[in-house]
């Protein structure tokens, strides 16, 4: 059931991430340029430079605000359910048997 709640809580922060980033990608767009950014890689009235640049700087932002909400996400779960969630418990896991396996190795 932890598993499915935190699934949950990450679309829903991502979700809300997106719609975030795509308000302050339009308006860093506007103040830099006066104009609305390309809607798409074949529009004619921006040059490839134009579009190569606003799809870099989109993509940067949206990874931005994405990392930050899904680790206001986590937060919030490991506040509200009083322990860290389901990825990164097998994370700690994984990292423990890598351990384990090369201090065996360095033994031997």
């Amino acid at each position: 059931m932890a598993g499915i709640a935190y699934k949950v809580l990450l679309t829903v922060s991502g979700i809300a991430a997106g719609k975030a980033a795509k308000k302050a990608t339009t308006a860093s767009w506007k103040t830099a340029t006066g104009g609305t950014p390309p809607v798409d890689k074949h529009d004619p009235d921006y040059s490839a430079m134009q579009v190569a640049v606003f799809a870099i700087v989109s993509s940067a932002i949206a990874g931005g605000f994405r990392a930050y909400a899904q680790r206001k996400a986590s937060d919030f779960y490991t506040k509200t359910s009083g322990h860290v969630p389901p990825p990164v418990v097998k994370a700690q896991q994984k990292k423990a048997a890598q351990l384990k396996a090369d201090k065996k190795v360095a033994k031997a």
